[in-house]
């Protein structure tokens, strides 16, 4: 009964021990870097996946903080984190963020390296910029948020969700399924989209002065809160032409298979 006893006590320890025992901390990197920036720079970002946030503020400089930290778990997963690199240079009239994999290698067929795409570490990025200088996003599946920006703005995201708010400045922005929805704090500037089969929802202010030129292609969609004609195009989508409040800079739509929708606030 003692023995019983006793071998009941160390069972129950272990399991308390097995319960109560701390998971290891996933492995990450930061990269931190504050570079002059003009308030008519430029400031670019490459990357692949993982978040981007953009506040601008009223200095002459950017300011990139940068977290790398693992998707998924793989076995090699703190190997991966540890070989990925955050560049970050430039100054003055420009300053380049990217996202560097070159390292997160592989060996596939015959001893050649290749990209291990699918697992690829997260790159998250907080950054901030002047109101006035210009920003260019490449990226392929990453969480974009963008306020307050007062320059042009030009995104390029394969499958990524985007949103920006306040813009006041030029966009060009391009998705092949991405979700995007860009707020206008006013409509100055001549700007496009274009999308294969993702989705567009553009705010501008009701009094905005535009030319709109939306052309969903083949079987795409275009929905307008504003006074202008709706009609199916030659391929099956939705086309939307004409002067907007006495027309004014350009807004250019294209799509195959995507979605706009146009709404005034």
């Amino acid at each position: 009964m003692h023995a019983l006893s006793r071998r009941s006590l160390l069972f129950a320890a272990g399991v308390l021990a097995a319960v109560f025992v701390p998971a290891s901390p996933a492995p990450t990197r930061q990269f931190h870097r504050t570079l002059p920036l003009a308030a008519d720079g430029r400031l670019s970002i490459s990357t692949y996946k993982g978040s981007i946030t953009v506040t601008p503020w009223d200095r002459a400089e950017a300011e990139i903080s940068a977290r790398v930290e693992p998707d998924g778990t793989d076995s090699d997963a703190d190997e991966k984190v540890a070989r990925t690199e955050v560049r970050i240079d430039g100054g003055g009239d420009s300053v380049r963020v990217k996202s560097d994999y070159d390292k997160v290698r592989e060996r596939g067929f015959l001893g050649i390296f290749t990209f291990s795409h699918g697992t690829l570490p997260l790159v998250h990025y907080t950054i901030h910029m002047p109101a006035t200088a210009r920003l260019d996003i490449d990226d392929y599946k990453s969480t974009t948020r963008v306020t307050g920006l007062r320059a042009d703005l030009k995104l390029h995201t394969y499958k990524g969700e985007v949103v920006v708010e306040g813009l006041d400045g030029a966009a060009h922005v391009d998705t092949y399924k991405g979700d995007v929805r860009i707020s206008f704090n006013r409509y100055s500037h001549a700007s496009r989209f274009e999308t294969f089969k993702g989705t567009f929802e553009v705010r501008l202010p009701k009094d905005s002065r535009f030319e709109l030129d939306a052309d969903g292609g083949r079987r795409g969609e275009v929905d307008t809160d504003f006074a202008v004609a709706v009609r199916t195009g030659r391929h099956g989508g939705e086309r939307s032409r004409g002067s907007v409040n006495g027309g004014g800079p350009s807004l250019r739509f294209e799509s195959s298979r995507g979605s706009l929708r146009l709404h005034g606030i």
